[in-house]
């Protein structure tokens, strides 16, 4: 399993983000890549999805409905879920699997469960603070940690002036649209924001 694991700087920063705005929270999203038969994924985005309640079946199912129709149409599909825990010392790979994670594992050949490394999150970020696990043969399995990389390199730099500037505030989660509809959990304000670093 030599194939790479690519996260781009908006999958990276989302995923960073959403834990900085719920820090008391735990919270999950999805993670989109180009189909494809490899081992080898770019995760191209993050949507996130919950901060108040993962267990939220039928919100979920709407959930993923939603984001397959929408990004169907740019090329993409849902390729894996992340998830960041409460506990700021559980990182645990297997407490991260669930019903979502099951989903993704029928519909792409090798997605990944992506659980984010509380003890290495902070103001700065100087590592990749992110564990992967990808599915082969039945079961989700750990990746080493060489196999993870960022797209381009400056991807931790860009998070941590995302994350001095306060701009986590701007991340919406798909709780946060049902509570105001007019909240777009594509986020395309962080987007830019991320655009104009890079």
């Amino acid at each position: 399993m030599s194939d790479s694991i690519n996260f781009n700087s908006s999958a990276y920063c989302k995923i960073i983000l959403h834990s900085a705005k719920f820090p008391h929270c735990a919270v999950n999203g999805i993670l989109l890549a180009k189909p494809s038969s490899s081992k080898e994924i770019t995760f191209e985005d993050a949507v996130p999805l919950f901060h108040i309640d993962h267990n939220l079946t039928p919100m979920a199912e709407i959930a993923l409905a939603q984001i397959d129709e929408l990004v169907s149409k740019k090329g993409l599909c849902i390729a894996g879920y992340y998830v960041a825990h409460e506990n700021l010392k559980e990182n645990s790979l297997e407490k991260a699997e669930c019903k979502i994670s099951d989903k993704i594992s029928t519909h792409f050949n090798h997605p990944c469960i992506v659980v984010v490394d509380n003890t290495k999150l902070g103001m700065y970020i100087d590592n990749v603070a992110l564990k992967v696990a990808q599915y082969s043969d039945g079961a989700y399995r750990p990746c080493d940690m060489h196999r993870i990389c960022l797209v381009p390199e400056k991807t931790m730099d860009v998070c941590s002036q995302l994350l001095e500037d306060g701009k986590q505030d701007l991340l919406n989660d798909f709780d946060n649209h049902l509570d105001n509809v007019k909240l777009d959990w594509l986020n395309p304000e962080l987007d830019k924001e991320i655009e104009k670093l890079l």
